[in-house]
Parts: C-alpha cells; sequence; structure tokens
C-alpha cells in the first residue's frame, strides 16, 4: 500500500525585537539633543531628529513591544517616545513664540521624566548590569538639567548632558549585544548579571 510522504514540519513563526530600533532611535536622539546643549552644533537636526528618531521610531517599538507582550518596554519606549515628540514642540515654540515653554515648565516636565526613568531602574534591574546603570544617566542627566532650568548654573545642565550622552553610549553598547544575539545567536558583549529576582530575559 503506497504511502503518503509526511508534510514539510511547519517552521515557527519569530518576530523581530522591537528593542532593535527602541535603542537605535534613543541613542540617535539624545546624542544629537546632548550635542546642542553642549553647543557643539544649533537646534535644528534636534528638531528633526528628536521627532523622528526619538519620538516616531520609540512609539513603533513601544507598540511593537506591545503586541508581544513586553510590557516593560512597552511603557519605557512609550513614555520616552511621546517626551520626544514633545521637545521638537517646545522649540518651536521658542522659535515662533507661540505656546513657548520655559524656565520652571521646562525644568517640572523634565524632572518628571528623571524621576521616571529613576523608577524604571528597579525592572530594569531584573534583566542585566547594563540597563539599570543607563536608566540611572537618564534619570540623573535629566535631573540635572532640570536644576538648570529651575534657574540653576549651567554647569548643571552640562553635566547633565554627559551622564546622557553615557546614556547613549550604552544604549549603543546594548544594541550591539542585541543585534549580535538576534542575527548571530550567540552573546559575545557582556551586559553583566542582573541585580534582581524577576525577569527571565537577560536582554535589554
Amino acid at each position: 500500500m503506497p504511502t503518503t510522504p509526511a508534510p514539510p514540519p511547519l517552521r515557527s513563526f519569530r518576530t523581530a525585537d522591537p528593542g532593535l530600533i527602541g535603542l537605535l532611535g534613543f541613542a540617535i536622539a539624545t546624542l544629537t539633543a546632548q550635542l546642542a546643549h553642549l553647543g557643539v552644533h544649533d537646534d535644528s537636526s534636534v528638531f528633526w531628529v528628536g521627532a523622528i528618531f526619538g519620538g516616531i521610531v520609540q512609539i513603533i517599538a513601544g507598540m511593537l513591544s506591545f503586541t508581544i507582550g513586553d510590557d516593560f518596554h512597552f511603557l519605557v519606549y512609550n513614555a520616552f517616545g511621546w517626551y520626544w515628540l514633545c521637545m521638537p514642540g517646545f522649540l518651536l515654540g521658542g522659535e515662533l513664540g507661540f505656546f513657548e515653554v520655559a524656565g520652571p515648565a521646562r525644568g517640572v516636565f523634565t524632572l518628571m521624566f528623571a524621576v521616571l526613568a529613576g523608577l524604571f531602574v528597579f525592572p530594569g534591574a531584573t534583566h542585566n548590569s547594563a540597563l539599570p546603570i543607563t536608566l540611572m544617566c537618564v534619570s540623573g542627566g535629566l535631573a540635572l538639567q532640570s536644576v538648570t532650568a529651575f534657574g540653576g548654573a549651567t554647569a548643571f545642565g552640562a553635566a547633565g548632558s554627559v551622564l546622557l550622552i553615557v546614556a547613549s553610549g550604552l544604549a549603543t553598547y546594548m544594541l550591539v549585544e542585541k543585534f549580535i544575539v538576534r542575527t548571530m545567536g550567540r552573546s559575545v558583549v557582556p551586559l553583566g548579571p542582573a541585580w534582581l529576582r524577576g525577569s527571565r530575559d537577560p536582554e535589554s
């Protein structure tokens, strides 16, 4: 009796990691903005890079994280994505004198996100060492910049920019590690052990 050949095995469906574009958007937007704060270039590039890479790209990463049930990255990327969509609005308002946000109002906005980044440190610490250090740099950098916005010395804002550039570098570091793991199936760049128990995912 002739036998029917077995059907070929079904390939399991594998989605891409939204963190790849999330980290990319954060790193590029943060570096661009902080170089402007330090006077390396003007704010024109911050408007476009912040809106697209910081805002749109991170929001897309956050919404894609929602589709795979990743609550942590859904909130982190969306929070800072919408933050980056507000920042170009602040720049535009300052140029046009239309709904301008400056001084203490800008400081309150920045400080809120400094606190939020600080709160993200704890769930981030369940993944690896690099992620919570990055979030601490973000929190500290934004806090220092809020001091300048409240009328403090500009040196605080400059120090905050340095911390945020470090955060951008760490995000790039995590992006490299994630890309190698996802495309080559091996871990080459060490992220360090998790500080807290809770997550089985060592990726950022």
